[in-house]
């Protein structure tokens, strides 16, 4: 079957709101992003930014088109221990500027994400305090991956999410560890408990589906790029508290 994907843009007016622009004012330097759909209307974004003494810089992650387009699953290639005061998101709902907080949470520095809804026309904050009971969980699931005996590896075929070849090269670098290949188009959370033996899951779909469903696995999971790094990632990560 051929497939063709297009983009979407939204077709109304782009800008930051009085809220967001006061609330920036405090700041020196900016990094800015969106989603697809606004992301080519960034035009006047960037001069209210200017008119404010704000400086801002893009940078393009990998797999996307476009300068400054934010996944949710993947920010690779953004650099986000760069040097600035905050990251600033346009866009509708908290999906991909959550991705702008979990790529985070192995630096030190952490900066807040300041997300402007240009369809609401308001503003809200989003800082590790909103994910740190998952990333509690997702650092218990990495010390788990590393005292495991037996490890299932999830994969999906879906095209842009498929990893089996980069998955086989954990077997060597872990080779006390059995590993098992658990493979199909759709992760059916439920199924996983058919395999009890499996003491911790690996996950190389969607990132995503190793953080925002860690309630999902009651054995842990981890993704397979922290898998590869979870001794160094242990031993370097900052410590995550739960916002009382």
């Amino acid at each position: 079957m051929n497939v063709m994907f297009l983009d979407a843009p939204y077709n109304g007016k782009v800008e930051l709101c009085e809220e967001t622009l006061l609330y920036l004012s405090k700041f020196k330097k900016v990094a800015l992003y969106a989603s697809v759909q606004f992301v080519s209307l960034l035009d006047r974004v960037k001069e209210q930014l200017e008119e404010i003494n704000v400086e801002w810089v893009i940078s393009k992650a990998s797999r996307t088109s476009i300068e400054g387009q934010l996944l949710g699953c993947n920010n690779y290639g953004l650099n986000l221990d760069k040097e600035v005061d905050c990251f600033l998101y346009v866009g509708d709902g908290k999906f991909h500027p959550l991705a702008l907080v979990y790529g985070q949470k192995d630096i030190v520095e952490r900066k807040e994400v300041v997300v402007n809804d240009p369809l609401q026309k308001k503003m809200f904050l989003l800082s590790v305090d909103d994910v740190s009971g998952i990333l509690q969980k997702y650092r218990a699931s990495l010390i788990k991956f590393m005292s495991s005996d037996t490890v299932g590896v999830i994969h999906t075929i879906k095209p842009g999410q498929e990893q089996f070849k980069a998955s086989i090269p954990l077997e060597n670098k872990f080779p006390n560890k059995k590993f098992y290949h658990f493979i199909d188009n759709n992760i059916n959370f439920n199924h996983l408990e058919d395999f009890p033996f499996i003491q911790v899951w690996v996950n190389t779909a969607c990132p995503r589906v190793g953080l925002d469903d860690q309630e999902k696995f009651r054995s842990g999971v981890v993704n397979l790029n922290d898998a590869y790094l979870a001794e160094k990632i242990l031993s370097a990560s900052p410590s995550i508290k739960r916002k009382v």
